[in-house]
């Protein structure tokens, strides 16, 4: 599959994908042409997080602020967040999360609307010690935020004794400010407010529990014959903790668990056997093992996947060349990264496609991924495209940016793109500031 320039201006379709992907065409059309059209696109981007996975990825709360102060959009940007906060839809934390985050970069730009709202969203999601905007109003305020919002899980604390609070923001507030420095403060303040008493002996609390928590499951623990065992006997254990056993345990235990392995015939027993072998491969290659490989269960193909992907053998590399060509990329491709040889590159190229389920693409693209990067050359170009354009994730893109930077084999175009792309990393690996410009 064959990536191309992207053509400038962008599709109304176009933008909204470059919006949740984080691609930087979507800073470079409105840069260039304006925002005329696509105003509710960028709004709604704003309103509701389009990041395929927040928590790994970077802030992309920059990035649409710079987008917003291009198409002079902060003044609707705040009316649509205000609105939310009036009449708030179900509790979604990654919404939230990036809203706060928007008004915190707007009243740190001069919006006393902003400031408003921001305060206003310190909420704590239901049924949980989970608390919104409270990391957002620290950055923003320093000592006096601080205070504020120590203040705000003192009360919530006071009433909800099941109410966990931790020192995660004191720690925030330091990383700038200076050890010690938050504590400190808060100690100051606890003297005149009850609130932020109670909070500091909440953090203590939590502080000694952590400390005192001793009953850490040993996988270690375990011989090869009671992993096999316990297969037997408790077959609605999914047994996922078998890969941390299986990195951990002795050869010859290991052996005892192959040996099961190769005579079983049973699926789930197979695939939770086979994920003893998920961090270090099987101890050797064994053909009885290549029927897992198309097992019509699709987590049984991938538990086998994963433990023969370390093994190099020919039987296996004819094996991945046969799932590419039948549809089954990743697989074929994970199974490539040790059976590699030159050509095979193009021969992955020639059957990717474009794939509709964000879970899926990802999947593919982090595979083709590790094949590029073990085996890095310019052979690599057009499946680290493929990475860069499809990827529903801006870390796995930035990856792949940094392995044609690296190999001096990215084109100008893609340069040009990802000096404003969502994510600061990549916009460093090209050269510029950390910073979306504004």
């Amino acid at each position: 599959m064959q990536i191309t320039t992207p053509i400038l201006p962008l599709t109304a379709g176009a933008f909204s994908s470059a919006l949740r992907t984080g691609h930087g065409r979507a800073m470079q059309q409105v840069e260039r042409y304006g925002a005329g059209g696509l105003e509710e696109k960028i709004i709604e981007a704003c309103v509701f997080c389009l990041s395929y996975d927040p928590q790994c990825e970077a802030d992309r709360a920059p990035w649409l602020c710079s987008i917003l102060r291009h198409a002079n959009l902060n003044g609707k940007a705040v009316e649509a967040i205000a609105a939310m906060v009036r009449e708030p839809p179900p509790e979604d934390r990654r919404d939230m999360d990036q809203r706060c985050a928007i008004l915190k970069d707007l009243a740190s730009n001069g919006s006393d609307e902003a400031r408003r709202l921001l305060y206003s969203s310190l909420v704590r999601l239901s049924h949980t010690s989970d608390v919104i905007a409270a990391d957002h109003i620290v950055a923003l305020d320093g000592e006096n935020g601080l205070i504020y919002v120590a203040r705000q899980l003192g009360r919530w604390l006071r009433d909800d004794p099941d109410f966990c609070v931790d020192d995660y923001l004191i720690a925030q507030f330091e990383e700038s400010a200076g050890d010690g420095r938050g504590l400190e403060a808060l100690e100051r303040a606890a003297e005149v407010h009850s609130d932020v008493a109670t909070y500091l002996v909440g953090v203590r609390k939590n502080r000694e529990h952590l400390a005192g928590a001793s009953n850490r499951f040993d996988a270690s623990a375990y011989t090869g014959a009671q992993i096999v065992a316990h297969v037997q006997e408790n077959p609605k254990d999914q047994c996922h903790w078998f890969r941390r056993w299986g990195a951990q345990a002795d050869i010859d235990q290991r052996e005892i668990v192959f040996a099961d392995l190769l005579v079983s015939n049973e699926p789930e027993h197979v695939k939770r056997l086979f994920r003893c072998f998920a961090k270090t491969g099987v101890p050797r290659f064994d053909n009885r093992l290549l029927q897992w490989l198309t097992h019509s269960d699709e987590q049984v193909r991938w538990s086998a996947v994963k433990a023969l992907a370390p093994v190099k053998h020919s039987e296996l590399r004819q094996a991945a060349k046969s799932l590419i060509v039948d549809g089954d990329i990743a697989s074929g491709v994970a199974l490539l990264v040790n059976n590699f040889e030159a050509g095979d590159f193009s021969t992955c190229a020639d059957h990717l496609t474009q794939l509709e389920d964000a879970d899926e693409a990802h999947h593919l693209v982090g595979e083709v991924l590790n094949l590029c990067e073990a085996h890095p050359g310019d052979e690599a170009l057009d499946c680290l495209l493929y990475v860069y354009e499809y990827s529903p994730c801006s870390t796995c893109r930035r990856q792949a940016v940094k392995a044609m930077v690296a190999t001096n084999t990215a084109p100008a175009w893609l340069i040009t793109e990802s000096a404003v792309d969502a994510d600061p990393g990549t916009r460093g690996l090209v050269g510029y500031p950390d910073t979306p410009r504004a």
